[in-house]
């Protein structure tokens, strides 16, 4: 991997895990108390403070750094996909990650136009409650990276994996009734990125009845 490769690899990892922070404090999946704010990209953040969340997110970026290393194709698309209590998906943020460039310093020294767009993304990411219906309490979610049957097995051969072992989701539940929100397309000289989410309406609103008749009986 060239030497832009390995900074645009860093780029992308930051920001997946701003971003994956702060989709969890915008869905209010956990407390806000477990939050507290930072500054990155010149603008406000929410991070999370709790060890077992951050030691999880980590794993999941060093996995896809390692997969990136390898061959920087490994990596197709990285979601946050957030499940109720049946294990339904009801909602998944989607980051399609379409090419890591190289000579990217040269065009772009001190990636200021990278930066410009990362911290547009950040700042539809904390309005984009109001576009998503709420999601019902007691969800949970996972994190799923989209790569090759290959890429799997260079995984579960590294050593930096071992402690964290993932599995091939043969059998996950597709969404059904989707409506899809854009966010942002990315498009500078050393990222090209597409982010949108979608949610299962219908999906929601059967997940809150569930857990209505749960508390009633």
């Amino acid at each position: 991997m060239s030497q832009d490769k390995i900074v645009g690899a860093d780029i992308l990892l930051e920001f997946l895990e701003v971003a994956i922070h702060n989709i969890l404090y915008v869905r209010k999946l956990y407390p806000e108390e477990i939050f507290v704010r930072r500054k990155v990209y010149s603008t406000a953040v929410h991070v999370s403070q709790h060890p077992e969340l951050n030691e999880y997110i980590q794993n999941v970026l060093i996995a896809i750094r390692e997969l990136i290393t390898e061959d920087e194709n490994n990596v197709k698309a990285v979601n946050l996909v957030f499940y109720d209590k049946r294990r339904v998906p009801l909602e998944k943020f989607v980051f399609d990650l379409l090419l890591l460039q190289a000579n990217s310093s040269e065009q772009d020294p001190y990636f200021l136009k990278t930066e410009d767009a990362l911290r547009t993304i950040c700042l539809k990411l904390l309005i984009c409650e109001s576009y998503l219906k709420p999601l019902p309490e007691d969800c949970t979610f996972t994190i799923e990276v989209s790569t090759n049957e290959s890429a799997h097995i260079t995984l579960s051969e590294n050593p930096k994996c071992e402690n964290f072992p993932w599995i091939i989701n043969e059998n996950r539940s597709e969404m059904g009734k989707r409506s899809l929100l854009p966010l942002k397309t990315v498009n500078t000289e050393i990222i090209t990125l597409q982010i949108y989410a979608m949610e299962d309406e219908m999906a929601k609103r059967s997940a809150k009845e569930y857990s209505q008749d749960s508390i009633s009986s």
